[in-house]
């Protein structure tokens, strides 16, 4: 019976010395008390994760809009204004953009013609084309064909391109590909383009810098 005590004692105190030889690992240094970060994953804030997206500066500020991202939403449509000189035609357009619900902080194009025929796709692709547009205007009293952007800010205020600015301000927007839209999308298109603009409210102007967008358009 000594011998077994003498054997348990002795393995006992061997387990004991293996345990307090055992350099402790344990993290000490971990910061408590720190609420989570909801946005992990989600990429940075101005990283592009949506298919379809505006991002730019504006007002000297870079925003980036993201479909469904954010109360964002890129929406399509068309619509048709009043008669043109030829009477047989109808001053036209089809507008895309990215919009919030409320209306504001929100980024509206439209490109603008006299259609003969508006029910005619291959008339209303006439509208479209790659390359650098001038600017038009949708005011019934003084149409002009071309495109039209409007940016809604955060207080309301609307800020458009005028007609003939364009060359004058060194102002470009210019469509680099069109393709067609997913079979799940609001359009019939994508279009691919860049835009550094000169916007109006009255006597007051913004700039629209380094703009770029990859939108869905195109309701036929």
């Amino acid at each position: 019976m000594k011998n077994y005590l003498i054997v348990f004692i002795a393995a006992t105190s061997l387990g004991f010395g293996l345990f307090s030889c055992q350099k402790d690992n344990l993290v000490t240094d971990v910061p408590h008390n720190i609420p989570p970060d909801f946005n992990w994953g989600q990429g940075e804030p101005d990283s592009i994760v949506s298919d379809f997206y505006f991002q730019g500066k504006i007002g000297g500020v870079l925003n980036t809009f993201q479909d469904s991202i954010g109360d964002y939403y890129n929406l399509a449509y068309d619509s048709g204004y009043i008669q043109c000189e030829d009477t047989n035609k109808v001053f036209y357009g089809q507008g895309f953009g990215i919009y919030t619900l409320t209306g504001r902080s929100s980024l509206d194009i439209k490109f603008l013609k006299c259609l003969s025929d508006t029910s005619d796709p291959a008339s209303i692709d006439s509208l479209l084309y790659l390359g650098a547009y001038p600017y038009g205007s949708s005011n019934l009293l003084n149409t002009v064909p071309g495109v039209e952007i409007t940016w809604v800010d955060a207080s309301g205020k609307v800020w458009k391109t005028l007609p003939g600015t364009g060359s004058s301000a060194d102002d470009s927007f210019v469509i680099k590909s069109i393709n067609p839209a997913p079979s799940d999308s609001i359009g019939n298109l994508v279009l691919f383009g860049t835009m550094n603009v000169h916007l109006y409210n009255s006597t007051e102007s913004i700039t629209v810098e380094g703009g770029v967008f990859n939108l869905q358009y195109g309701v036929y």
